[in-house]
């Protein structure tokens, strides 16, 4: 008899156990679902707020950068998608067993063009964003570009300027010094 009130006791462990892990995961899914969290601002006004923190930007600048900013992504987000329809139009034609050259030509020529016609724009960007600032601005802005082209800042000036990690070894293999940004 002693070894049936043992089993039983070890079966009502058991269950009791059971009950306790089934309760652990249901209240483990049901109070720790992520809430997806909406960012406050569309991602344009995070990317200006970005500016605006980085630059202390006034209101009105802030305002002004936003319209600067509205307008280049209107102009460079087709060309964007150009770009990269001309880049697979490119690997296709790669993928084939006899690639056509004169093809290639023709999607490397029309790929300059288009990221000579971004580039424009960057540069008209980058003149209507400086008008704006104030010259101490201006010079953060141009450190901003710096860090987003990848080139390091020449004379010492804002040497430790380096984002994301990047230690100064990244910046000297470089090569040659970028030009500077020209009005």
């Amino acid at each position: 008899m002693n070894f049936f009130n043992k089993n039983r006791l070890i079966f009502w462990v058991l269950i009791i156990l059971v009950v306790i892990n089934i309760s652990a995961l249901i209240s483990f899914f049901l109070f720790t679902k992520t809430a997806v969290q909406t960012p406050c601002c569309p991602p344009e006004e995070q990317q200006c707020n970005a500016f605006r923190d980085e630059l202390n930007l006034s209101t009105g600048q802030t305002l002004k950068v936003t319209e600067i900013n509205k307008r280049y992504k209107e102009f460079a987000e087709p060309i964007s998608m150009e770009i990269k329809g001309a880049r697979t139009s490119i690997l296709t034609e790669l993928e084939k067993d006899v690639p056509d050259t004169i093809r290639l030509n023709s999607l490397t020529n029309q790929l300059a063009l288009l990221q000579s016609k971004i580039q424009r724009e960057n540069i008209t960007q980058y003149r209507e964003l400086k008008r704006v600032c104030t010259p101490e601005q201006a010079q953060k802005l141009s450190a901003l570009y710096r860090d987003l082209y990848g080139c390091p800042m020449q004379n010492g000036q804002m040497k430790h300027r380096n984002r994301h990690g990047q230690g100064e070894s990244k910046n000297e293999k470089c090569g040659n010094p970028c030009e500077a940004v020209q009005n």
